[in-house]
């Protein structure tokens, strides 16, 4: 088998798509879907099938997923036979190759078979490539929802936690993200004036209302549904800030909102500071010099990489931008073009 390869990370709220053309270093084509998969699942396969001919089809397929904790499925084995079902409808005359948290690909048949193998495996994905260029790395992967922390020594993906749940318990997971995140998940209490006030348990703001009213992200890469359904603009994030404390722009003024947002900001990346500490006591002397960082919050990873003393490498100088926005998808196209002998060019790539 060669040719090009399409790599897929299907999560519950985005999807995700790399084609790779399967000549060694050229830097993948990449596509972001967002879609709220939990609101109409039937969906999926029509909107597998548009982002491939968007890119270009590909005879290879490479697939990763996290969609499988999406709320419309009672189980994660219902949510991977789903998603595994919806590639079948939507391609009918291609074998897709499922990556697992061990690090190998399983045919649909027999991901199905061991659900727990293929669930949110796309850390794996991702680590598996950063070690290629980066042997020794704590990998910091900051997207729209969560926030990977993998260590990552002598070329070995040395992650603790495989399951979602033994990660989040042990620092590699930590669900925070630049976009998605609700603010009533990031603070307790914001500054108002000259002193503390309590937020409201309300989704009434999100994490990127925050990062575009200080002018981090732009209209474009708001790439989620605001909370209240309106518009994407500075002014308009502005707004579901200031309600956070049940408050309006002529209640507290821009500077009010700004107090807010940077308090935000400064708490949300405390918490991968956290993580990154809680990864780095496990690591002890292991700990590597350098910090590999990938995804939409690539800012915010270079914050907490560098208040833990690592030195910030940014891992769009390998893939491209838009391939380390979407590292896993990337990883699995380049992984599954290495495994069928026409990609072996790009891991000899070195910083």
């Amino acid at each position: 088998m060669s040719g090009p390869v399409l790599g897929w990370d299907v999560g519950g709220a985005n999807v995700k798509v790399a084609w790779v053309s399967g000549v060694g270093a050229a830097e993948p084509r990449v596509l972001e879907v967002p879609f709220a998969l939990w609101r109409d699942p039937q969906r999926l396969p029509q909107v597998l099938s548009q982002a491939a001919h968007s890119l270009g089809l590909a005879p290879s397929m490479a697939v990763t997923m996290t969609a499988e904790l999406a709320d419309c499925f009672a189980t994660k084995r219902e949510g991977v036979a789903f998603v595994l079902d919806a590639f079948r409808t939507a391609f009918p005359e291609v074998d897709p190759q499922i990556y697992g948290v061990d690090g190998e690909f399983r045919s649909v048949q027999a991901a199905k078979q061991a659900p727990d193998q293929v669930a949110a495996a796309n850390w794996r994905a991702s680590a598996a490539l950063v070690a290629r260029t980066f042997p020794n790395a704590l990998f910091v992967d900051v997207g729209s929802t969560t926030t990977d922390l993998i260590p990552i020594l002598s070329g070995r993906v040395a992650a603790l936690g495989h399951t979602d749940t033994a990660r989040l318990r042990h620092g590699e997971l930590v669900y925070t993200g630049v976009l998605r995140t609700p603010v009533s998940a990031i603070v307790r209490s914001v500054p108002v004036g000259a002193a503390r006030c309590r937020v409201a348990a309300e989704h009434f703001a999100i994490s990127a209302d925050v990062y575009r009213w200080l002018e981090r992200i732009g209209d474009d890469e708001y790439s989620c549904e605001p909370p209240d359904g309106r518009g994407r603009s500075r002014i308009e994030a502005g707004a579901r800030l200031a309600r956070m404390v049940c408050a309006d722009f002529e209640t507290i003024g821009a500077d009010g909102v700004t107090a807010i947002a940077e308090e935000v900001a400064r708490r949300q990346t405390r918490q991968i500071v956290c993580g990154l500490r809680q990864v780095m006591r496990r690591l002890g002397s292991d700990v590597p010099a350098v910090a590999a960082l990938a995804g939409q919050g690539t800012f915010l990873a270079r914050q907490a990489a560098e208040a833990c003393g690592f030195e910030p490498r940014d891992l769009a100088g390998e893939l491209g931008a838009a391939a380390s926005r979407a590292a896993p998808a990337a990883a699995v196209a380049y992984l599954l073009a290495e495994r069928t002998g026409s990609g072996s060019q790009f891991f000899g790539r070195r910083s």
